[in-house]
């Protein structure tokens, strides 16, 4: 990866992949293995701070497509105020709305793309968007208008459609991608955050890679959120299970079947199929 300076180097995801435990492993091995979950890198593209007084309708007001506009403008703001490089994490799906990139390439350094088998995506959908059923949440994965907002009217997030995400991140892409899967990082964390730590240009470490994986298991995250609670909660606990392959037993046969008729090719892609 280059050393470009002042642009942003992405930690991005669909929901309910694993962006919280990648970042989560960042954050340790830069603080000599050590993590809060409160502390771990909050950064995201959307911080309001940024993208208030841009144009002068208050955030309550605004249509995806003026935030789609001006989200550029909010990123700079936000490369400005770091004084350099800047880590941040998104949901974005990687596409243009309204004519306007919503990664913007000038400013992007390179991107950390986590993804995870959708029919595992869609139970950890139910629990987070404490859905009614297993087939609600399968419909939220496989909208291709899903579109998210924080909670009093704050900022949207264009997440779209599993498929439509993927797609847009894995594509030819004028900055350097690392594309992991969150069931590698399961079976393999150590060989996993060390390819991420070179990638990322940092002083690699294998000791403290170690350490920093034992600090993030879920195991111990899950235990800081029942006793501090954690600031990302939507809905449920956010640490759920964590596991890879439960839609085995616990996804409706005729529901793995309609993620799969949407998104094999995207699942073929990434090695689900």
């Amino acid at each position: 990866m280059t050393q470009d300076t002042n642009k942003i180097t992405w930690i991005a995801s669909f929901p309910r992949s694993g962006n919280t435990w990648v970042r989560a492993l960042i954050t340790a091995y830069s603080n000599n293995g050590e993590v809060q979950i409160n502390n771990i890198m909050q950064t995201g593209d959307k911080n309001p701070e940024y993208y208030d007084d841009i144009i002068k309708k208050p955030i309550t007001e605004w249509s995806t497509s003026d935030q789609a506009l001006i989200k550029p403008a909010a990123m700079m703001r936000m490369l400005e105020d770091a004084g350099g490089n800047l880590m941040l994490k998104t949901h974005d799906c990687n596409i243009d709305l309204s004519g306007v990139a919503q990664i913007p390439h000038d400013i992007t350094r390179a991107a950390i793309y986590i993804v995870r088998d959708p029919r595992d995506v869609a139970l950890s959908f139910k629990n987070h968007y404490n859905t009614a059923t297993n087939e609600i949440a399968v419909d939220k994965l496989l909208d291709s208008k899903f579109v998210t907002r924080f909670p009093n009217k704050g900022l949207f997030v264009p997440q779209l459609s599993w498929n439509i995400h993927v797609a847009s991140w894995m594509r030819n892409l004028p900055y350097p991608v690392y594309a992991l899967r969150y069931e590698d990082l399961l079976s393999n964390p150590f060989e996993v955050l060390s390819e991420i730590i070179k990638f990322l240009n940092m002083d690699y470490d294998e000791e403290l890679v170690r350490k920093s994986i034992d600090a993030c298991t879920f195991d111990k995250m899950k235990q800081q959120e029942e006793k501090t609670g954690f600031r990302e909660t939507v809905g449920q606990e956010f640490f759920h299970k964590g596991q890879a392959q439960r839609w085995k037993t616990e996804l409706e046969p005729e529901l793995q079947n309609r993620i799969v008729k949407a998104c094999e090719k995207e699942m073929k892609m990434t090695g689900y199929l």
